[in-house]
């Protein structure tokens, strides 16, 4: 079984760090909001609104990363319906209040939290359903949720394989996964939005319209969504590989992986996983696993490599992907950790497969997927999601207490970086970037830019590192 990104989360849970950033928490300076506004707010919603000092806040305002625990915002308002989302924006607008949207709250940089902004919880609007064809999803719908009730038409949509990232982001900001290459991103999927913009309407935006071309990439920073609308394929089984190698197997498998899965067929999508102690790579076909093994037997031919193959009914397939194929896949904890990822868009030399190996060796795990296929067919100005000419991306991750992972994080990056495009993926979010918004957006920004004085000329959506 590859490691998974919820093995990892497992391993890095603590106590003892919780403690530690719960006496931070204490220590910072709370935002509070009017009790007069307050008053307003909870009268004009029927979800509840929590404010410092109201029992539930304290687990209301927390997010996925424990990085993120000292952050108090002024308010966290779970809202049950399109109703209560406009009735917080219009309130929001009136009294000149900031707000930021949280779907699943698993942002890397805690783009779903705020110390000055309300917090819209979007987590409830979990609701499923299938009209000719589309699914209709609310943007708190769980990713593995969205699976299940596919599978049970028979029908899949590229996404991820962390079971609780929820939709909102995901098809807001990208949406890799192990169908990518065949089937393109997330985003790619979406055929419209239902949303309520900045001056508390709602609308269903589509292609053509500006606002749907931001949010197929954008993220957070123009409306909040209440149901994405997506378009899924027929696909019930796929074939699959995984091998697992030595830690002197890892500059062979390196420049073997770089050579075959960039360039591979659309149906195979693959990820090359790299540690101090190991590697491994792991994939998905769209096809048989005679044609499989066919395409991965150099990957098989490396020594010290333990293989296997199969084929697999889809639904049971990402549940093996995330690390829950013998169970359920709910009670992923809350972890510490801290990321980068860079983009690559040439084949690696001896030289730069060293340095992957040296950011490995200096306690990083590294995670590269494979772009190409349905991903790179896409312009990179068709969507908000310029990432479009990559041959892999590469996410750097340390489970740890922070004091630890960010700098294990940070050299890791240094060594990468130079090897990269100039782009970071906005779903691996990173605060230490110098120029997020061009790194996530790169030409794209400025048509950003645009849109969003258009819609949003206030400024009322404030996620961190949004557009602005």
């Amino acid at each position: 079984m590859p490691l998974s990104r919820r093995d990892l989360l497992r391993a890095s849970a603590g106590g003892a760090l919780a403690l530690a950033l719960q006496r931070q928490a204490e220590a910072e300076a709370e935002a509070h909001l009017p009790r007069a506004q307050l008053r307003e707010l909870r009268a004009k919603v029927r979800g509840p609104v929590l404010a410092p000092g109201d029992g539930g806040y304290d687990a209301a305002r927390l997010v996925f990363n424990r990085r993120f625990d000292a952050i108090r915002p002024p308010a966290v308002v779970r809202v049950r319906d399109t109703a209560d989302v406009q009735a917080v924006v219009r309130w929001a607008r009136r009294h000149d209040v900031p707000l930021v949207v949280r779907s699943g709250g698993n942002a890397y940089n805690g783009a779903s939290t705020s110390r000055s902004a309300v917090v819209i919880d979007a987590g409830g609007l979990d609701r499923f359903g299938l009209e000719r064809e589309v699914a209709i999803v609310g943007p708190g719908l769980r990713n593995f949720d969205l699976y299940r009730k596919l599978a049970q038409r028979g029908l899949a949509v590229p996404s991820g394989s962390c079971p609780n990232v929820a939709i909102g982001g995901l098809a807001t900001g990208g949406g890799m996964g192990l169908a990518g290459r065949a089937l393109g991103m997330t985003l790619d999927r979406v055929t419209a939005y239902d949303v309520v913009t900045a001056d508390g309407g709602r609308e269903r935006v589509q292609a053509g319209s500006n606002l749907f071309w931001a949010l197929r990439g954008g993220g957070g920073s123009f409306a909040v969504v209440t149901a994405v609308h997506l378009r899924p394929q027929r696909l019930r089984s796929a074939a699959w590989f995984h091998a697992s190698y030595p830690a002197g197997a890892r500059a062979e498998l390196l420049a073997v992986w770089d050579d075959i899965a960039p360039g591979a067929p659309a149906a195979l999508t693959s990820i090359c996983t790299l540690t101090g102690s190991g590697a491994s790579a792991f994939g998905q076909y769209l096809g048989s696993e005679t044609a499989l093994r066919r395409l991965v037997a150099p990957l098989a031919r490396i020594g010290g490599v333990r293989f296997s193959a199969g084929t697999s009914d889809f639904l049971a397939l990402q549940r093996r992907w995330a690390g829950c194929a013998d169970g359920g896949c709910g009670g992923v904890p809350r972890s510490t950790f801290d990321a980068a990822s860079v983009y690559v868009s040439r084949r690696l030399s001896a030289r730069g497969r060293r340095a992957f190996l040296a950011a490995a060796d200096g306690g990083a795990s590294l995670i590269l997927d494979a772009y190409g296929g349905a991903i790179n067919a896409v312009p990179a100005e068709a969507t908000a999601f310029v990432h479009r000419d990559a041959r892999f991306s590469v996410q750097i991750l340390s489970y740890s207490p922070i004091g630890s992972a960010r700098p294990r994080v940070r050299r890791a990056k240094a060594l990468i970086a130079p090897l990269g495009n100039g782009e970071a993926y906005q779903n691996y979010a990173d605060l230490d970037l110098r120029s997020p918004r061009r790194a996530y957006y790169g030409a794209n920004l400025e048509r950003l830019r645009t849109i969003k004085r258009l819609v949003d000329p206030d400024g009322r959506f404030a996620p961190e590192q949004g557009i602005r």
